[in-house]
């Protein structure tokens, strides 16, 4: 079989060096616009589970990358002052263009063409000569544009700025900071990913950016912005941006939240965030395209059907799989773009939200990665509303701490959808929600 892969990022690479090792007869070759050591961005983030599962994939890539990442399990909230640190997470961080060297080195092993600053053709051209194009160029992908109609992307340009930095600074933790300013609030999400330096990215909602007069800023004034309002965190350190070859500036970008209907047509294929995206709050766009990729070497060597109908069943056995951590990462989003909602909390009720705000990290989970931490804050909630916790106990989860509203007392905050509570379509017309106390209250009065 004959492929090329359009887009030398890690989608198209790691595709490259799966799909070799699974057939080393296969032809294949990668071609990217850029230079092989052109990137934009500082750092990649996977999870300890994430490693276990490429391990599987192949282990000389997963040995290198491990003798390159940088590894931690806390997270640290900085809020109004205070520094709150969780445990127990299990993370690491790598370099992205240190990753994709190791890919082109491994796929260079491998017997995989790599061709470098190759602006790509009509897509159409390759499918006439290869068996298979697979277009992995990214978010902005040609590919996608050339036919979509048929892959009918829905597009959702997000309403916070940001802007993806890097310092030469050491980080104990995965990082968010929050900073109120004249204009707004701004994030920052910043981890370690080698031993010299440290992904910083900026975040802000679009109408603060504005307030703030960033978008009247040249690159260095906009840095210089970013230093100042983080200069607590960085402690002398400078911060420096690797997009000015990209585009000729260090830029704040809106985040586009992608979705394709469909991932192929014919012999083409959609990989990674050509097909669709992660919100980079979640940190798992390359763990998606990585599994892609996976996925998709895996249908094509198995013997039922066509190409075409080994894409479908790629598709089918992906999309939800991605979709599931789009949904994820879309709640995660969209906590950020609303932090001012929750900037009312008090520190220790705000850092719980923030580990808990893509929902698919819940108070069991928590606990289950730090014990102490989550005790703590069961501890501080519990005091918070009158319930002493006896010296030795185990404190109540929130979920089962009495709700006080006026001269009711409800036993705990669970709730409930409307519900046929005596007799058939009949709930009370004036609550969308119940505890199961006042539920039951209400049923009794009948």
């Amino acid at each position: 079989m004959r492929i090329v892969c359009l887009g030398g990022g890690p989608a198209g690479l790691y595709f490259s060096i799966l799909m070799k090792k699974a057939n080393p007869a296969c032809d294949i070759t990668v071609i990217e616009r850029n230079q092989a050591d052109s990137t934009f961005g500082w750092g990649i983030v996977f999870s300890d589970k994430t490693m276990d599962g490429f391990r599987q994939d192949d282990p000389a890539v997963v040995e290198e990358i491990e003798r390159n990442f940088h590894h931690w399990d806390d997270v640290d909230v900085f809020f109004k002052g205070r520094r709150m640190v969780s445990g127990g997470h299990g993370f690491c961080g790598i370099g992205r263009l240190k990753l994709l060297q190791i890919f082109q080195a491994r796929a260079r092993q491998l017997g995989v063409n790599l061709k470098f600053e190759t602006e790509f053709k009509d897509p159409d051209d390759y499918a006439r000569q290869y068996d298979l194009v697979i277009g992995s160029d990214g978010v902005n992908s040609t590919t996608r544009a050339k036919y979509e109609s048929h892959f009918n992307p829905r597009i959702d340009v997000r309403k916070c700025r940001f802007i993806w930095l890097g310092a030469k600074k050491k980080l104990d933790a995965f990082t968010f900071a929050f900073k109120d300013t004249p204009w707004g609030w701004f994030n920052l999400h910043a981890y370690q990913f080698n031993d010299e330096y440290a992904t910083f990215i900026v975040e802000t909602p679009e109408e603060t950016w504005l307030k703030a007069g960033i978008d009247r800023m040249d690159s260095d004034q906009s840095i210089a912005f970013c230093e100042e309002l983080f200069a607590d965190m960085l402690k002398g350190s400078r911060l420096v941006s690797n997009a000015r070859h990209l585009r000729g500036s260090a830029v704040w970008l809106k985040f586009n939240r992608v979705l394709c209907e469909r991932w192929f047509k014919d012999n083409i294929v959609l990989l990674g965030d050509a097909a669709h995206t992660a919100h980079f709050t979640i940190g798992s766009g390359t763990k998606l395209a990585m599994e892609d990729a996976a996925a998709l070497v895996k249908v094509l060597n198995s013997t039922e059907g066509d190409v075409p109908t080994r894409l479908a069943r790629y598709q089918s056995e992906r999309e939800i799989e991605a979709l599931k951590l789009q949904s994820a990462a879309r709640n995660r989003m969209t906590w950020f773009e609303d932090v001012e909602r929750y900037v009312g909390m008090e520190p220790e009720q705000f850092a719980f939200a923030v580990l808990t705000g893509s929902q698919r990290v819940g108070h069991a989970n928590q606990k289950l990665r730090d014990q102490a931490y989550t005790d703590g804050f069961d501890r501080w909630f519990a005091e918070k509303c009158r319930v002493p916790t006896l010296p030795g106990a185990t404190p109540l989860p929130p979920m089962f701490t009495p709700f006080r509203l006026r001269d009711m007392t409800l036993d705990n905050r669970v709730v409930v959808s409307p519900m046929y509570l005596t007799r058939p379509r009949t709930v009370c017309p004036r609550i969308s929600t119940w505890s199961t106390t006042a539920v039951a209250a209400w049923a009794g009065r009948r």
